[in-house]
């Protein structure tokens, strides 16, 4: 079984190619007016150096603490935590997000601009990670200005009936295939 480290990264690496994406959407931006002043044949997209953290949650914190965000605070063997990161100034932005039940699919998340965390210097609650291998700092994402949050998504509610109902259908036609299945077999002994 993972633990510590090992267990932590493992949502952040199954979606690895999923969190590049966002990233892209949101911070490589068009810029046209230097293709038209510059005469090239092509569009320019700028990119300036950041650095992201990224956290995401499983469901079941979803369900419970969907106004909320957790930032490592501390180890047991007293190694910099992501709080210590972020205040050194070592990283510019959060993207903290949530996956669903199946861990499929990202369904909602937001980047946070950290220096205005830093700015706003809010005081957490410090709670013990079960098992106790880290404690972790609790934000409520109100206790911020509103300019925290570069960009939020949420996936729309007509996907997960969608994604419900493409499950039931699949559900089904497995269940009518075996029963078809069975049938044609009876059929072909009689």
């Amino acid at each position: 079984m993972l633990m510590g480290y090992d267990f932590d990264i493992q949502l952040e690496l199954k979606f690895d190619r999923i969190i590049k994406a966002i990233l892209g959407n949101v911070f490589i931006g068009k810029d046209a007016q230097m293709d038209r002043q510059q005469a090239t044949d092509f569009l320019i997209y700028s990119v300036k150096p950041f650095k992201v953290a990224v956290r995401l949650r499983r469901y079941n914190y979803f369900l419970k603490y969907s106004d909320e965000f957790t930032i490592r605070y501390s180890r047991p063997s007293g190694v910099d935590t992501e709080i210590h990161k972020i205040q050194k100034g070592l990283v510019n932005y959060v993207l903290y997000g949530f996956v669903n039940a199946e861990e499929t699919k990202i369904i909602r998340w937001f980047i946070g601009d950290l220096n205005v965390f830093r700015n706003a210097n809010p005081l957490p609650v410090i709670k013990s990670n079960n098992p106790p291998d880290s404690s972790f700092a609790i934000y409520k994402l109100n206790q911020f200005p509103k300019n925290f949050i570069v960009k939020t998504w949420q996936r729309n509610i007509a996907d997960k009936v969608f994604d419900r109902f493409e499950k039931a259908l699949f559900t089904f036609a497995i269940a009518w295939g075996t029963a078809g299945l069975i049938f044609n077999v009876w059929r072909m002994c009689q």
